[in-house]
C-alpha cells in the first residue's frame, strides 16, 4: 500500500499553496509568508524513518547546519526552522528556486523549480564551460561544509537548484554530521563504500558532472561519447572530463583530497604541491581508465581465488577488531573467521568484508591491501534487534526465526504457549485445537495451534504491533502468515517424506479453514515511479490526493502494485496502473483523449467523471457503479456530506471501488449536480438528465425477460432459477464480489458461499471482475445498488400517527451476500429510502430528453 494522503502541513507565518517536490524523507510545499513572498518549505516527517533517533538525528544536523546555510553562495539559504510535535514533522522554509522558463518571473500556479535535473530533461546536456562553472560553485560549497563538519550525503542533479542564476546545493534535509554513515543518497550517484564521508560528496559531484556534460547515464561511467568541440571549448571539455575521472576513482584515496582542491582542477589552476605529481598522473590515468575496463573484468573473475590463497600468508596486512568481540567475518559466501581476526588479502585487490554478530547490526568494511603499510579496523558495533540478513532471529515472544532467500521465517510452527499470548492480550476467544507434533529423532514434542485464518491474520497484526513498539521490528518490517501442513506424532515427519503436501494430514481436514501455521517476516521496500502524459501538465492524484502535473517522478513509492488517476479538464480521465519493483523506476505513460460528447445509442467511454455508459433501449445505463471519486469531486463542489470509506484489503486504490454509505436521497442529488456540470460542458444536451435506474431498467440491464407484477413488491423474486451470471448455483469463480473466503478471513464473516474464491475479502474496484453480454459489471455483487423506484406504495397515515417511512427498492447482491435467495436477478431487498449502509450504492443513467 501506498502512505497515507497527508494534508497541507500549518506552518507558522505561512500559507502553504502547493507540492511541488518529494524526497525520500519529505515533501517540498511552495508557500506564501506574510509580507508576501513565495517560499519553498521542506516538510520531513517522524513516521518515514524506521527510527526515532533517525529522526532527531538528522533535525539535529539542519539546526547545525542553518547558520551555516547564509554564509556561502553554494548553498541554499534557510530562513526559519520549527517542528510540529503533535503533528509529528518538522520544517525549514527556504528561498525558492528560479522557474526553469522564466527565472525569477515565479507564477505561483504554473510555477516549475529550475533545477539541474529539470534543465538536462530539457537539454539533454549541457556545455562544457557551464558544467565547469556550476562544479566550481558546488565544489567550494561542499568545502564549506565540510569544514564545517558537515557532509551532503546525496549531491545528484534533482538537489542543484539555481536561485538567482547561481546553482546551489537544495535538500539539505539529508545533510549529516561528518562520518554519518547511514546509508542514504541515489543509486549511481553513491561512491562505492558508502556515503558519509567528503570524499564520498566529491564522487557524487563528479557523476553530476559527467552526466550533465555527456548526456549519459552515471551507470555508464567511464564510457564518453565522441567529442565535437574545438579551440578552448575542447580544452574545456578535456580539463572537465580529467576531473570527473579523479573524481570517480573508485576508491577514495584516488579522488581529490578535498573539494577545494576539486574547484582549483576544473579551473585549471594548480593543486598544492603534495598534490602535483598525482594530479599529473591522474590526467594521463583518465585516459589509461578507459584501457582498464577490460583487464578490470578479467581481474574480477580471479579476484575471489586469489582472495582466498592470499589469506595463508603469514604476515598480516589486515586486523579487525569489534567491540564486543566474537563477530563472523565473511568475504561474499567465504566465512573468514571471528573477530579479532588478523587477514591477508592480496595485494591491490579490494574486498568487502562482512560482519555479523547476533543482536548487532551488521557492518561492511572495504579494503585495499598494501606492502607498504598494514591496516587495522577498530569497530564498536551498534546493538539491534531487527533481523539480520543471514542472522537467526529471536522475536519479543523468544520465537526463532532463520534466515532464508525471502527473509526470515519461523524456525517451528506457531506453538500455543505463542498463541496462548496473544489471547491473554487481547481477549479474545477461541477456536482450535492442540496438535502434538514431533520435530525429528531425539527431540522434545511441539505443541502447535491450529486455528481458522481469521485468527492467524490476527495475531500476525497483534505480533507486529508488538515487535514494532519494543523495536524488534522497523515500521517497514512486518509479520506474514505461511500455513504448515502437519503430519500429528506417531506418523512420519515431514522432514523424512518426499512431499509433505500430499501426506496425511491428520484430522485437520475436519475443517479446511483450520491450519498450522509458520510466521514470515516481510520487510516493505521501495522503488520510484515517472508519470508522464501527453500532453503534458496533466493533474495526478492518487487516492484523492493531488500529487503534481506531469511529467512527474516519485522517487520513493512502495513495492507493488500502483495505481495513479489522471485528470484535465478537456480530457478524459485516465487510471494508470503499474507494478514497482525495489531499486527499479517504473515509467508509466498516458495518452490523454480529448473528451467528446454524448451520443445515444454508442457506447459512451468516458463522461466528465471518466464513467462508462452503454447503450440499453433508449438511456444510456453506467457500465459500472459509482466510483469512491466521482462522489468525493461531488462533496468538493458542493460541500455535501462525504460517504463512508470501505477500502480494506483493496488492491485497485480506494477510489476505484463503489462509493458506500449514501441513501437514496443523496445518491439523486449526485445525478442532479452531474445533470448540471455536463449541460454546462455542453458533453449531453439541455434536456438530458442523469438519474437513477428505474426498478424495469434495471432488470433490462441484468437480463430478465418481461416480468409479472406492476411494483417491485409484486415482482420480488418470481423469476427462480436465473443469476446474474446465469443458471448455475453455487456460482462460479471470479464472477462477482461476493461473501467468499477471502471475506471469511479478513471480515470475519459467518456466512459464505462454500468453495466460492473472488480475491476480495471487501470491496473490489468496479471493473476487476467480469462484465455481462451487455458490457456491464458488478450486477450481482460488489455493493446492492438503489434504483429509481419505490418498493410499494406508502399507505397514507391514519390521523394521528406520524408519517409512514417510504420504502426504497435495491437490487444486486453485495460482498456480504451469500444465499441463493438473495442473489436471484429478480430479488429485491425493501430498504428505508435515508438507511446508509456499507453494502449498499448506487449507479447511473443518462436519459434523453425529450
Amino acid at each position: 500500500m501506498q502512505p497515507k494522503p497527508r494534508t497541507a502541513p500549518d506552518i507558522r507565518d505561512h500559507e502553504t499553496l502547493r507540492i511541488i517536490g518529494r524526497g525520500a524523507f519529505g515533501e517540498v510545499w511552495m508557500a506564501r509568508s506574510v509580507t508576501g513572498m513565495l517560499r519553498a518549505v521542506k516538510v520531513v516527517w517522524r513516521e518515514d524513518y524506521d527510527r526515532p533517533d533517525s529522526f532527531e538525528r538528522e533535525f539535529e544536523a539542519i539546526k547545525r547546519f542553518e547558520p551555516i546555510s547564509r554564509r556561502h553562495e553554494a548553498l541554499v539559504p534557510i530562513l526559519q526552522v520549527g517542528r510540529n510535535d503533535q503533528e509529528g514533522f518538522y520544517y525549514y522554509v527556504m528561498e525558492l528556486a528560479d522557474d526553469l522558463e522564466k527565472g525569477r518571473d515565479i507564477q505561483a500556479d504554473s510555477y516549475q523549480p529550475h533545477t539541474l535535473g529539470l534543465q538536462m530533461k530539457r537539454d539533454k546536456c549541457v556545455r562544457a564551460e557551464q558544467c565547469i562553472q556550476f562544479g566550481v560553485t558546488i565544489a567550494e560549497g561542499l568545502d564549506y561544509l565540510h569544514r564545517s563538519k558537515l557532509i551532503h550525503r546525496d549531491v545528484k542533479p534533482s538537489n542543484l537548484i539555481f536561485i538567482d542564476g547561481v546553482c546551489r546545493l537544495a535538500d539539505i534535509g539529508l545533510v549529516a554530521l561528518l562520518g554519518q554513515r547511514s546509508f542514504v543518497g541515489t543509486e549511481g550517484f553513491v561512491a562505492p563504500e558508502g556515503p558519509g564521508t567528503a570524499a564520498s560528496d566529491i564522487f557524487s559531484l563528479g557523476m553530476v558532472l559527467y552526466e550533465a556534460s555527456t548526456g549519459k547515464d552515471r551507470l555508464d561511467f567511464p564510457d564518453l561519447p565522441s567529442c565535437t568541440e574545438t579551440g578552448s571549448a575542447l580544452e574545456s571539455w578535456r580539463r572537465l572530463q580529467d576531473v570527473v575521472c579523479t573524481a570517480c576513482a573508485p576508491q577514495a584515496r584516488g579522488r581529490f583530497i578535498s573539494a577545494r582542491e576539486m574547484a582549483l582542477a576544473l579551473r585549471g589552476q594548480p593543486l598544492p604541491s603534495s598534490r602535483r605529481v598525482l594530479w599529473t598522473w591522474a590526467a594521463i590515468g583518465s585516459v589509461a581508465l578507459l584501457l582498464a575496463v577490460g583487464f578490470g573484468m578479467w581481474l574480477a573473475q580471479n579476484r575471489r581465488a586469489r582472495t582466498l590463497v592470499a589469506m595463508s600468508n603469514t604476515v598480516p596486512h589486515l586486523k579487525i577488531i569489534t567491540q564486543p568481540a566474537g563477530a563472523t567475518v565473511f568475504a561474499g559466501e567465504d566465512q573468514l573467521g571471528v573477530t579479532p581476526l588478523e587477514l591477508n588479502p592480496a595485494e591491490g585487490v579490494p574486498v568487502i568484508y562482512q560482519l555479523r554478530l547476533p543482536g548487532y547490526k551488521q557492518v561492511e568494511i572495504e579494503h585495499r591491501a598494501s606492502d607498504e603499510k598494514s591496516a587495522v579496523f577498530d569497530l564498536k558495533l551498534e546493538p539491534s534487534r531487527l533481523p539480520q540478513k543471514g542472522e537467526r532471529w529471536l522475536n519479543s515472544l523468544g520465537m526463532v526465526f532463520k534466515p532464508g532467500a525471502g527473509g526470515h521465517i519461523s524456525a517451528e510452527p506457531v506453538e500455543m504457549k505463542y498463541f496462548k499470548r496473544f489471547l491473554e492480550a487481547t481477549g479474545r476467544s477461541f477456536e482450535g485445537k492442540v496438535v502434538r507434533y514431533q520435530r525429528g529423532k531425539d527431540q522434545e514434542s511441539a505443541y502447535l495451534v491450529v486455528v481458522p485464518d481469521g485468527d492467524a491474520e490476527a495475531f500476525r497484526y497483534w505480533l507486529t504491533d508488538r515487535d514494532r513498539s519494543e523495536a524488534y521490528l522497523s515500521q517497514e518490517h512486518h509479520y506474514e502468515v505461511e500455513p504448515f501442513y502437519f503430519v500429528e506424532s506417531g506418523q512420519p515427519s515431514p522432514d523424512d517424506m518426499p512431499d509433505a503436501k500430499d501426506t496425511d494430514r491428520g484430522d485437520q481436514a475436519e475443517d479446511k479453514n483450520w491450519r498450522a501455521f509458520h510466521l514470515r517476516v516481510e520487510r516493505q521496500t521501495y522503488g520510484s515511479v515517472i508519470v508522464q502524459s501527453q500532453p503534458e501538465k496533466v493533474r495526478v492524484y492518487q487516492h484523492d490526493e493531488f500529487l503534481g502535473e506531469t511529467p512527474l517522478e516519485l522517487p520513493r513509492v512502495r513495492t507493488g502494485p500502483v495505481e495513479f488517476e489522471l485528470r484535465e479538464e478537456g480530457f478524459a480521465d485516465v487510471v494508470l496502473e503499474g507494478e514497482v519493483r525495489e531499486g527499479e523506476q517504473s515509467e508509466l505513460f498516458a495518452d490523454m483523449q480529448t473528451r467528446k460528447a454524448v451520443t445515444f445509442g454508442r457506447q459512451w467511454k468516458a463522461n466528465s467523471l471518466g464513467m462508462n455508459l452503454v447503450p440499453l433501449g433508449d438511456v444510456m445505463f453506467s457500465a459500472w457503479e459509482t466510483r469512491h471519486r466521482d462522489y468525493m469531486e461531488y462533496c468538493k463542489a458542493t460541500q455535501a456530506r462525504r460517504p463512508m470509506r470501505l477500502d480494506a484489503g483493496n488492491k485497485g486504490g480506494a477510489g476505484t471501488v463503489p462509493v458506500v454509505g449514501v441513501d437514496r436521497t443523496e445518491a439523486r442529488a449526485f445525478c442532479a449536480w452531474l445533470t448540471e456540470r455536463e449541460r454546462n460542458a455542453g458533453l449531453i444536451g439541455p434536456k438530458d438528465l442523469y438519474r437513477l435506474p428505474t426498478d424495469e431498467e434495471w432488470s433490462r440491464a441484468v437480463g430478465l425477460p418481461l416480468e409479472r407484477g406492476t411494483t417491485p413488491e409484486e415482482r420480488n423474486s418470481r423469476i427462480r432459477g436465473i443469476y446474474p451470471w446465469g443458471f448455475d448455483w453455487p456460482p462460479p469463480e471470479d464472477v462477482e464480489n461476493l461473501a467468499d473466503m477471502n471475506a471469511a478471513r479478513k471480515a470475519s464473516l459467518e456466512n459464505t458461499i462454500p468453495g466460492y474464491e473472488d480475491k476480495f475479502p471487501f470491496l473490489a474496484p468496479v471493473a476487476a471482475l467480469r462484465a455481462n453480454e451487455r458490457g456491464i459489471y458488478g450486477l450481482g455483487g460488489n455493493v446492492s445498488e438503489w434504483v429509481d423506484t419505490d418498493y410499494a406504495p406508502t399507505p397514507p397515515a391514519k390521523p394521528d400517527e406520524p408519517a409512514r417511512p417510504v420504502l426504497g427498492t435495491t437490487r444486486g447482491g453485495n460482498w456480504r451476500s451469500s444465499t441463493q435467495e438473495e442473489l436471484l436477478s429478480s430479488a429485491r431487498t425493501p430498504v428505508p429510502s435515508d438507511a446508509r449502509r456499507n453494502t449498499l450504492g448506487f449507479r447511473v443513467v443518462l436519459a434523453h430528453g425529450k
